[in-house]
C-alpha cells in the first residue's frame, strides 16, 4: 500500500471515528436531557399512565326538623364516569352509554368536551342512573375501558311535598353557576342546592369530596388503591320547623293558593312556613317530566307565597292605622267616631263592609272588634298620608324581614310622589282612606304581616324570622346553635301597643269578627278581606298571637283567590292552628 492510499484510509477511519463519537455524544446528551433535565416531567407522565385520582362526592348533610324528623337525606345511587385517556374508541363507547342511559350521544360528547379537566381525570357524564341501567352497564364494563360505574348518593325527601318551599331542592350545577364556583371545587354534573334551605346553606350542607389514588392496568381498570382521603360529609342542619305543625298548616291550605305560618314571637323561630300549591322536590332528582313541569308552572307551585308574594293586606293593616292615630295624637282610646254604614268624601260614598247596616258609635277597641272601615277611614284622614307612610315604614313594609331563605321580597308603601311619577295622577284623599284599611296600592307579604303582629305581641321588639336552629359537625357531632337576632324595634309607646292589643283581643270574643276560644287562653287576632278587582273573589287573611299577656305563638293563614267570601269564616281554621300548638307545647315553655 503506497503512502497515498494509507493517507486516504487514515482520513476515512478518522471520519468514521468522529461520526461515531458525535453520535455517541448525541445519545449521551439526549439521555441526560431525558433523565436529568426532563426526568421529573417524564416520571409524572409515566405515573399518569398508570395512576388515577378518583374523586367522589361527599354525603350531603341531613336536614331535620326541631324534633329530629328527617326532612332531607342522601340515599345510595350510581353515576357513570368517563376517563378520556382510557377510551379506545370514544364514539363507540359513548354510544353504548347513550343507548343504556337514554341520554343523547351528542349530550354525552358535549359534557366530555366542556369538562375542562385533563385526560386522566374521570368525568361524571350521568348521575343517579337507575338500578336497571347500572346492572346493564356493569355487564358491559369489561368491553368499555374508558367507562366506569361509580357508587354515589342522591338526595331524598322522605316526607314528599311536606315543607317543600322551605327545603327547596337540589339539581345539577348550571354553566353559569359553574363559572362562578369552579374555584370552590365544583365541576360539571355536580349536585348543588337550587332553592330553599338547600341553596341558602349550600356551603354547610355540601361537605368535601373524597380523593382516591389508584393504580390501573393497561386497560385503565383499577388494580389497587395507593392512597385515599375519605370524603367529609356536609354538616347536618336542625330546623326550627315542627313537621307536625307544618302538616297542619299544609292540610289547612289544601288545594288552595295561599300561605300559612306559625312563629315564636319571642325569638323569631318559624315552627311552620307553608305555601300552596306545593311540589315534590324528589322529582327534581332524576329529572322532571314535561307534564309535571307544565302543571307546576300553571299553578305557580314553585312560587313561595309565604315570602315572595305581596298582596293588599286588607283589615290586618288596621293595626298600623290605629297606631299612627294614637302616636300622632289624632285620636285617643276614648275618641268616638260614628259609623252610619258609610262615609261620603269628595262626593263619593265609601261603604263600610257592613253596609247597608251600621256600627254606630265606635271607640278604637270596638272598631277593631267590628273591623269598622268608617272608623279607620276617618283615622287615616286625620293622620294624613305622610304620617301613614311613616308608620307603615316603622312596621317594616318596605324592608325585608331577613328570613334565611332566598327569594324574599318586600311589601310596598305608596306615596303621592310615587303615584305622580308612576301613574301621572295626583294623590287623593280617597287613596289615603283606602290605605287606612289596607286596600288601594299598599302591599304586604305574609312573612311581613306575621312579623308585624309578632312585634306588637312583644311590645315593639321584632325578632328576625329564621329557620336554622342549629348545625351539627359531621365528625365531632357538636352543635352550633343559631343565636336569635333582634331585627328592629318599632319605636312605638307601650301604651299605644296595649290599646291595640286590647282591641285585637276583643276580635276573638263574642260579637267580634273572629270568635276563637282555646281553653282559657286570651287570644289577639285580626281578620282581613281584600278585593281582587274580580267580583266575589277575594284574598282573605287572618293573623293572631297568644297568650295576650305572655305571647308564645303567632299564626297566620292567607288564601289567594280565597274559597271564602269573608275572612271571618277562617276563625275555626286558625283555632285549629293554635289548638295544635298548645296541645303539643302547652302554656308554660312554648316552643323553647
Amino acid at each position: 500500500m503506497d503512502k497515498l492510499q494509507q493517507a486516504h484510509q487514515t482520513r476515512r477511519l478518522l471520519a468514521v471515528t468522529v461520526l461515531f463519537t458525535l453520535l455517541f455524544a448525541g445519545i449521551i446528551a439526549r439521555l441526560y436531557y431525558l433523565q436529568v433535565v426532563k426526568g421529573s416531567y417524564y416520571a409524572g407522565v409515566a405515573d399518569d399512565n398508570r395512576l388515577r385520582i378518583i374523586s367522589t362526592d361527599a354525603p350531603r348533610g341531613e336536614i331535620r326538623d326541631r324534633n329530629g324528623v328527617v326532612l332531607a337525606t342522601d340515599v345510595p345511587s350510581f353515576d357513570i364516569v368517563v376517563t378520556t385517556y382510557d377510551l379506545k374508541n370514544p364514539e363507540e363507547e359513548l354510544t353504548v352509554v347513550a343507548q343504556l342511559s337514554g341520554i343523547k350521544l351528542a349530550t354525552l360528547q358535549d359534557v366530555v368536551k366542556k369538562a375542562g379537566v385533563g385526560p386522566y381525570s374521570p368525568i361524571t357524564v350521568a348521575r343517579n342512573v337507575s338500578k336497571d341501567v347500572a346492572l346493564k352497564l356493569a355487564e358491559r364494563e369489561p368491553d368499555l375501558p374508558g367507562i366506569q360505574l361509580v357508587m354515589s348518593t342522591k338526595r331524598s325527601y322522605p316526607l314528599g311535598t311536606l315543607a317543600a318551599h322551605v327545603l327547596g331542592y337540589t339539581g345539577e350545577i348550571s354553566e353559569t353557576q359553574l363559572q362562578a364556583l369552579r374555584a370552590d371545587g365544583y365541576v360539571m354534573k355536580d349536585t348543588i342546592g337550587k332553592d330553599g334551605i338547600e341553596l341558602q346553606y349550600e356551603s354547610l350542607l355540601r361537605g368535601e369530596k373524597s380523593e382516591k389514588l389508584v393504580e390501573v392496568d393497561a386497560e385503565g381498570k383499577a388494580i389497587r388503591t395507593l392512597q385515599e382521603q375519605p370524603a367529609v360529609p356536609g354538616q347536618s342542619l336542625v330546623l326550627t320547623i315542627d313537621s307536625r305543625l307544618q302538616k297542619t298548616c299544609e292540610d289547612l291550605l289544601g288545594n288552595n293558593k295561599g300561605a300559612a305560618i306559625m312563629m315564636d314571637p319571642r325569638n323569631g323561630e318559624l315552627l311552620a312556613l307553608a305555601s300552596a300549591p306545593a311540589f315534590d322536590p324528589n322529582k327534581f332528582i332524576s329529572g322532571i317530566s314535561d307534564q309535571d313541569w307544565k302543571t307546576w308552572t300553571a299553578q305557580g307551585s314553585l312560587f313561595d307565597r309565604a315570602i315572595s308574594a305581596s298582596f293588599p293586606p286588607a283589615s290586618t293593616f288596621k293595626v298600623i292605622t290605629g297606631t299612627a292615630g294614637l302616636e300622632t295624637h289624632s285620636i285617643t282610646d276614648r275618641s268616638i267616631i260614628y259609623c252610619g254604614g258609610g262615609l261620603t268624601v269628595g262626593g263619593r260614598l265609601f261603604k263600610c263592609w257592613i253596609w247597608p247596616d251600621a256600627h254606630g258609635n265606635e271607640d278604637i277597641h270596638k272598631a277593631y272588634a267590628d273591623s269598622c272601615d268608617v272608623y279607620f277611614w276617618t283615622v287615616a284622614r286625620l293622620v294624613g298620608i305622610e304620617s301613614m307612610d311613616t308608620y307603615a315604614k316603622k312596621f317594616g313594609l318596605d324592608k325585608l324581614t331577613g328570613i334565611d331563605l332566598p327569594g324574599e321580597t318586600t311589601g310596598f308603601v305608596p306615596t303621592p310622589q310615587w303615584k305622580l311619577s308612576k301613574l301621572n295622577q295626583p294623590w287623593y284623599e280617597g287613596d289615603t282612606m283606602n290605605m287606612g284599611i289596607g286596600q288601594g296600592y299598599v302591599l304586604e307579604t305574609p312573612i311581613r304581616d306575621i312579623s308585624i303582629y309578632s312585634s306588637i305581641a312583644m311590645n315593639g321588639t321584632l325578632w328576625r324570622p329564621h329557620l336554622l336552629k342549629a348545625s351539627v359537625d359531621p365528625v365531632t357531632k357538636a352543635e352550633t346553635q343559631t343565636v336569635p337576632v333582634v331585627q328592629d324595634t318599632l319605636g312605638v309607646s307601650t301604651n299605644t301597643l296595649n290599646i291595640v292589643k286590647k282591641g285585637l283581643n276583643l276580635v276573638t270574643k263574642t260579637g267580634g269578627t273572629a270568635r276563637i276560644q282555646v281553653g282559657n287562653i286570651e287570644i289577639c287576632a285580626k281578620t282581613g278581606t281584600a278585593e281582587t278587582g274580580t267580583p266575589n273573589l277575594y284574598h282573605t287573611w287572618m293573623v293572631a298571637f297568644a297568650p295576650m299577656d305572655n305571647p308564645q305563638i303567632a299564626v297566620l293563614l292567607m288564601y289567594e283567590d280565597s274559597p271564602y267570601q269573608r275572612s271571618t269564616s277562617m276563625a275555626p281554621l286558625l283555632r285549629k292552628m293554635l289548638a295544635h300548638y298548645f296541645d303539643l307545647y302547652g302554656g308554660k315553655n312554648g316552643s323553647n
